[in-house]
Protein backbone atom coordinates (compact mmCIF):
# COMPACT_ATOMS: atom_id res chain seq x y z
CA UNK A 1 0.00 0.00 0.00
CA UNK A 2 1.57 3.56 -0.55
CA UNK A 3 0.90 5.83 1.71
CA UNK A 4 1.69 9.72 1.80
CA UNK A 5 1.79 10.69 5.76
CA UNK A 6 2.10 14.43 6.74
CA UNK A 7 3.22 15.12 10.18
CA UNK A 8 2.19 18.78 12.28
CA UNK A 9 4.47 19.40 15.34
CA UNK A 10 3.49 22.94 16.87
CA UNK A 11 5.28 24.01 20.33
CA UNK A 12 4.01 27.28 21.92
CA UNK A 13 5.45 29.25 24.47
CA UNK A 14 3.57 31.93 26.10
CA UNK A 15 7.14 33.89 26.61
CA UNK A 16 9.90 34.29 24.33
CA UNK A 17 12.76 31.52 24.88
CA UNK A 18 16.38 32.02 24.20
CA UNK A 19 17.62 28.32 23.38
CA UNK A 20 15.48 25.56 21.78
CA UNK A 21 17.58 21.67 21.36
CA UNK A 22 15.53 19.28 19.92
CA UNK A 23 15.46 16.08 18.21
CA UNK A 24 12.59 14.50 16.74
CA UNK A 25 12.09 10.66 15.08
CA UNK A 26 9.83 10.99 12.37
CA UNK A 27 11.39 8.91 9.81
CA UNK A 28 10.18 6.18 8.66
CA UNK A 29 12.31 3.10 8.17
CA UNK A 30 12.98 1.65 4.92
CA UNK A 31 13.55 -1.96 5.84
CA UNK A 32 12.24 -4.98 4.87
CA UNK A 33 8.14 -4.94 4.23
CA UNK A 34 8.46 -1.55 4.16
CA UNK A 35 10.06 0.92 1.69
CA UNK A 36 10.20 4.95 2.39
CA UNK A 37 9.93 6.53 -1.43
CA UNK A 38 10.57 10.31 -0.42
CA UNK A 39 10.78 11.99 2.93
CA UNK A 40 10.73 15.87 3.47
CA UNK A 41 11.35 17.93 6.93
CA UNK A 42 10.46 21.06 6.78
CA UNK A 43 10.86 23.51 10.10
CA UNK A 44 10.58 27.42 11.15
CA UNK A 45 12.22 29.22 12.23
CA UNK A 46 14.90 28.56 9.96
CA UNK A 47 17.94 26.35 11.50
CA UNK A 48 20.73 23.53 10.66
CA UNK A 49 19.01 20.01 10.75
CA UNK A 50 21.38 17.50 11.32
CA UNK A 51 20.23 13.71 10.61
CA UNK A 52 22.20 10.95 12.24
CA UNK A 53 20.88 7.30 13.37
CA UNK A 54 20.57 5.85 17.00
CA UNK A 55 21.75 2.69 18.50
CA UNK A 56 18.51 0.45 16.86
CA UNK A 57 19.04 2.10 13.57
CA UNK A 58 16.15 4.95 13.88
CA UNK A 59 16.98 7.79 11.99
CA UNK A 60 16.91 10.92 14.59
CA UNK A 61 17.15 14.50 13.21
CA UNK A 62 18.11 17.37 15.64
CA UNK A 63 18.53 21.24 15.89
CA UNK A 64 19.27 24.51 17.61
CA UNK A 65 17.46 27.79 17.71
CA UNK A 66 19.68 30.25 19.75
CA UNK A 67 17.55 33.38 19.05
CA UNK A 68 14.64 34.92 21.04
CA UNK A 69 11.35 32.66 19.72
CA UNK A 70 7.88 32.07 20.63
CA UNK A 71 7.39 28.95 18.45
CA UNK A 72 8.75 26.30 16.38
CA UNK A 73 6.77 24.48 13.54
CA UNK A 74 7.70 21.48 11.77
CA UNK A 75 5.76 19.56 8.69
CA UNK A 76 7.03 16.17 8.15
CA UNK A 77 5.68 14.68 4.99
CA UNK A 78 6.63 10.93 3.65
CA UNK A 79 5.73 8.38 0.87
CA UNK A 80 5.77 4.73 1.92
CA UNK A 81 5.26 1.52 0.04
CA UNK A 82 4.11 -1.37 3.04
CA UNK A 83 3.94 -5.04 1.84
CA UNK A 84 1.77 -7.61 4.00
CA UNK A 85 4.32 -10.69 3.81
CA UNK A 86 5.15 -10.46 7.65
CA UNK A 87 5.10 -13.63 9.27
CA UNK A 88 1.93 -13.64 11.64
CA UNK A 89 2.71 -14.66 15.67
CA UNK A 90 -0.82 -16.04 15.84
CA UNK A 91 0.93 -19.00 13.44
CA UNK A 92 3.99 -19.56 15.30
CA UNK A 93 4.32 -22.51 17.12
CA UNK A 94 7.38 -22.06 18.98
CA UNK A 95 7.34 -23.20 22.10
CA UNK A 96 7.73 -20.49 24.62
CA UNK A 97 11.88 -20.18 25.40
CA UNK A 98 13.06 -22.12 28.49
CA UNK A 99 16.14 -21.10 27.73
CA UNK A 100 17.79 -17.64 28.29
CA UNK A 101 17.87 -15.26 25.03
CA UNK A 102 20.57 -15.14 23.02
CA UNK A 103 23.39 -12.14 24.07
CA UNK A 104 21.70 -9.67 21.19
CA UNK A 105 18.26 -9.79 22.68
CA UNK A 106 19.17 -9.28 26.13
CA UNK A 107 18.13 -5.91 26.08
CA UNK A 108 14.67 -6.74 25.13
CA UNK A 109 14.31 -9.49 27.96
CA UNK A 110 14.09 -6.76 30.94
CA UNK A 111 11.22 -4.94 32.56
CA UNK A 112 13.00 -1.10 32.99
CA UNK A 113 12.45 2.12 32.79
CA UNK A 114 8.35 2.48 32.58
CA UNK A 115 8.00 -1.25 32.57
CA UNK A 116 7.60 -2.43 35.62
CA UNK A 117 8.15 -5.75 37.09
CA UNK A 118 6.18 -5.50 40.29
CA UNK A 119 3.69 -7.93 41.91
CA UNK A 120 0.94 -6.41 40.21
CA UNK A 121 2.31 -7.26 37.19
CA UNK A 122 3.31 -10.78 38.15
CA UNK A 123 -0.74 -11.29 39.19
CA UNK A 124 -1.75 -10.25 36.10
CA UNK A 125 0.44 -12.80 33.95
CA UNK A 126 -0.66 -14.85 35.91
CA UNK A 127 -4.44 -14.84 35.88
CA UNK A 128 -3.56 -14.51 32.49
CA UNK A 129 -2.21 -17.99 31.78
CA UNK A 130 0.95 -16.71 29.64
CA UNK A 131 3.59 -19.47 31.34
CA UNK A 132 1.14 -22.67 30.47
CA UNK A 133 0.72 -21.52 26.78
CA UNK A 134 1.76 -24.53 24.50
CA UNK A 135 3.19 -21.59 22.06
CA UNK A 136 4.28 -18.29 21.20
CA UNK A 137 1.36 -17.75 18.73
CA UNK A 138 -1.23 -18.89 21.64
CA UNK A 139 0.58 -16.77 24.22
CA UNK A 140 0.11 -13.77 22.18
CA UNK A 141 -3.81 -14.71 21.54
CA UNK A 142 -4.09 -15.14 25.29
CA UNK A 143 -2.27 -11.86 25.87
CA UNK A 144 -4.67 -10.08 23.15
CA UNK A 145 -7.59 -11.49 24.44
CA UNK A 146 -6.72 -10.93 28.39
CA UNK A 147 -6.12 -7.12 27.95
CA UNK A 148 -8.83 -6.30 25.83
CA UNK A 149 -11.25 -7.72 28.18
CA UNK A 150 -9.39 -6.19 31.25
CA UNK A 151 -8.23 -2.49 29.84
CA UNK A 152 -9.84 0.12 28.09
CA UNK A 153 -8.75 2.59 25.86
CA UNK A 154 -8.88 6.03 27.62
CA UNK A 155 -7.16 9.23 26.29
CA UNK A 156 -6.38 11.47 29.36
CA UNK A 157 -5.87 9.21 32.19
CA UNK A 158 -2.22 8.56 31.05
CA UNK A 159 0.81 10.12 30.67
CA UNK A 160 4.16 9.70 28.42
CA UNK A 161 5.82 8.94 31.31
CA UNK A 162 3.12 6.63 32.67
CA UNK A 163 4.39 3.30 33.79
CA UNK A 164 2.76 -0.17 33.59
CA UNK A 165 1.96 0.27 36.91
CA UNK A 166 -0.18 3.26 36.61
CA UNK A 167 -2.16 1.83 33.17
CA UNK A 168 -2.67 -1.55 36.30
CA UNK A 169 -3.92 0.75 38.52
CA UNK A 170 -6.57 2.93 35.94
CA UNK A 171 -7.18 0.20 33.84
CA UNK A 172 -7.67 2.28 31.15
CA UNK A 173 -4.94 4.40 28.77
CA UNK A 174 -3.70 4.65 25.13
CA UNK A 175 -1.28 2.85 22.48
CA UNK A 176 1.53 3.19 24.58
CA UNK A 177 0.13 2.09 27.71
CA UNK A 178 -1.13 -1.45 26.24
CA UNK A 179 2.34 -2.03 24.21
CA UNK A 180 4.16 -1.00 27.78
CA UNK A 181 2.40 -3.63 29.70
CA UNK A 182 2.12 -6.33 26.51
CA UNK A 183 6.29 -5.72 26.97
CA UNK A 184 6.27 -6.73 30.29
CA UNK A 185 3.95 -9.58 30.52
CA UNK A 186 5.98 -11.27 27.46
CA UNK A 187 9.20 -10.47 28.98
CA UNK A 188 8.60 -11.37 32.52
CA UNK A 189 6.95 -14.78 30.50
CA UNK A 190 10.61 -15.27 28.67
CA UNK A 191 9.71 -14.15 25.10
CA UNK A 192 12.20 -10.92 23.83
CA UNK A 193 9.87 -8.56 22.83
CA UNK A 194 10.78 -4.61 21.47
CA UNK A 195 8.72 -1.75 21.32
CA UNK A 196 7.21 -0.19 18.10
CA UNK A 197 6.50 3.42 17.44
CA UNK A 198 4.54 4.39 13.77
CA UNK A 199 1.97 5.35 12.08
CA UNK A 200 -1.94 3.70 11.78
CA UNK A 201 -3.63 4.72 8.42
CA UNK A 202 -7.31 4.71 8.84
CA UNK A 203 -9.60 4.84 5.69
CA UNK A 204 -12.47 6.62 7.54
CA UNK A 205 -10.34 9.74 8.87
CA UNK A 206 -13.49 11.90 9.28
CA UNK A 207 -14.70 9.79 11.74
CA UNK A 208 -11.61 8.51 13.76
CA UNK A 209 -8.12 10.50 12.72
CA UNK A 210 -4.72 9.15 11.58
CA UNK A 211 -3.07 9.28 14.35
CA UNK A 212 0.85 8.00 15.89
CA UNK A 213 0.91 4.65 16.60
CA UNK A 214 3.03 2.00 19.58
CA UNK A 215 2.27 -1.48 19.17
CA UNK A 216 5.48 -4.57 19.42
CA UNK A 217 6.78 -7.26 18.01
CA UNK A 218 8.21 -10.36 19.71
CA UNK A 219 10.99 -12.67 18.98
CA UNK A 220 10.56 -16.25 17.62
CA UNK A 221 13.88 -18.59 17.02
CA UNK A 222 12.00 -20.28 13.59
CA UNK A 223 10.57 -16.39 12.52
CA UNK A 224 12.17 -14.16 14.03
CA UNK A 225 10.83 -10.63 14.42
CA UNK A 226 6.82 -10.54 14.15
CA UNK A 227 4.40 -7.91 15.22
CA UNK A 228 1.16 -7.83 16.75
CA UNK A 229 -0.95 -4.63 18.30
CA UNK A 230 -2.30 -5.21 21.90
CA UNK A 231 -4.42 -2.12 22.05
CA UNK A 232 -6.60 -3.24 18.51
CA UNK A 233 -5.93 -7.22 19.48
CA UNK A 234 -4.79 -7.20 15.74
CA UNK A 235 -2.10 -8.18 13.97
CA UNK A 236 0.06 -5.40 12.10
CA UNK A 237 -0.80 -4.76 8.17
CA UNK A 238 -0.58 -2.45 5.51
CA UNK A 239 -2.11 0.27 6.88
CA UNK A 240 0.87 0.34 9.61
CA UNK A 241 4.25 2.77 9.10
CA UNK A 242 6.92 1.48 11.31
CA UNK A 243 9.17 4.99 12.52
CA UNK A 244 11.31 3.23 14.98
CA UNK A 245 12.26 0.28 17.41
CA UNK A 246 13.47 0.35 21.17
CA UNK A 247 13.53 -1.07 24.97
CA UNK A 248 10.14 0.90 25.37
CA UNK A 249 8.90 4.56 24.46
CA UNK A 250 11.86 5.95 26.28
CA UNK A 251 14.09 4.68 23.42
CA UNK A 252 11.90 6.08 20.42
CA UNK A 253 9.83 9.19 21.56
CA UNK A 254 8.38 11.44 18.51
CA UNK A 255 10.28 14.46 20.21
CA UNK A 256 12.32 15.43 23.15
CA UNK A 257 14.16 18.17 23.86
CA UNK A 258 15.14 21.67 26.42
CA UNK A 259 14.47 25.02 26.06
CA UNK A 260 16.01 28.04 28.07
CA UNK A 261 13.22 29.70 29.68
CA UNK A 262 10.65 30.26 32.28
CA UNK A 263 7.58 29.78 29.58
CA UNK A 264 5.29 27.43 29.67
CA UNK A 265 5.48 25.11 26.19
CA UNK A 266 2.22 23.92 24.57
CA UNK A 267 2.54 21.17 21.72
CA UNK A 268 -0.34 20.60 19.15
CA UNK A 269 0.66 17.75 17.02
CA UNK A 270 -1.58 16.06 13.97
CA UNK A 271 -1.56 13.35 11.84
CA UNK A 272 -2.71 12.71 8.10
CA UNK A 273 -2.43 10.17 5.89
CA UNK A 274 -3.96 9.32 2.38
CA UNK A 275 -3.48 6.91 -0.36
CA UNK A 276 -0.46 8.35 -2.37
CA UNK A 277 -0.62 8.45 -6.23
CA UNK A 278 3.15 8.79 -6.71
CA UNK A 279 6.73 7.71 -4.97
CA UNK A 280 7.51 11.35 -4.92
CA UNK A 281 6.47 14.27 -3.59
CA UNK A 282 6.60 17.69 -6.48
CA UNK A 283 10.23 18.73 -6.33
CA UNK A 284 10.85 21.92 -3.75
CA UNK A 285 12.80 24.47 -3.99
CA UNK A 286 15.13 25.57 -1.21
CA UNK A 287 13.11 28.98 -0.17
CA UNK A 288 9.99 26.86 0.11
CA UNK A 289 11.91 24.09 2.79
CA UNK A 290 11.31 26.27 5.73
CA UNK A 291 8.42 27.87 7.75
CA UNK A 292 8.89 31.33 7.86
CA UNK A 293 8.55 32.48 11.93
CA UNK A 294 10.39 35.50 13.29
CA UNK A 295 13.48 35.37 15.71
CA UNK A 296 15.09 37.82 17.33
CA UNK A 297 18.69 38.59 18.80
CA UNK A 298 17.39 40.86 21.76
CA UNK A 299 14.29 39.96 23.77
CA UNK A 300 11.24 42.05 21.19
CA UNK A 301 10.31 43.87 23.84
CA UNK A 302 13.44 45.48 24.43
CA UNK A 303 13.34 49.42 22.64
CA UNK A 304 15.32 48.65 18.69
CA UNK A 305 14.64 44.74 19.01
CA UNK A 306 14.54 43.52 15.22
CA UNK A 307 13.49 41.03 13.92
CA UNK A 308 15.94 38.92 11.91
CA UNK A 309 15.54 37.82 8.24
CA UNK A 310 15.40 33.73 7.53
CA UNK A 311 18.69 34.24 5.88
CA UNK A 312 20.22 35.83 8.47
CA UNK A 313 18.36 33.44 11.10
CA UNK A 314 20.88 30.94 9.20
CA UNK A 315 23.70 32.46 9.41
CA UNK A 316 23.08 33.41 13.11
CA UNK A 317 22.48 29.80 13.81
CA UNK A 318 25.57 28.91 12.17
CA UNK A 319 27.74 31.19 14.12
CA UNK A 320 26.13 29.92 17.76
CA UNK A 321 26.61 26.09 16.76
Amino acid sequence: MLLEIEHHLKFSYEQFIRESHLEVRVEPRSQSGQILHDFRLTLGPNARITRFEDWMGNAVHWFSITDYHNRIELLVQSIVDTLTDQVKPLECMDPIPSEPAPLPLYDFTLCSGPIIHSDALLQLQSELGLSNAPSIGECVRMLGDGLASKFEYQKNVTRFDSTTDDFLKQRGGVCQDFAHLSLGLLRTTGIPCRYVSGYLHVDTQDIEPSQSHAWIELWSPANGWMSFDPTHNRQPDEQYVIVGYGRSYNDVPPNQGIYSGAAAERLDAKVITRPATSREHPQLDEDSMHIDLPVYREPPEREGAAELTAGEAAASQQQQQ
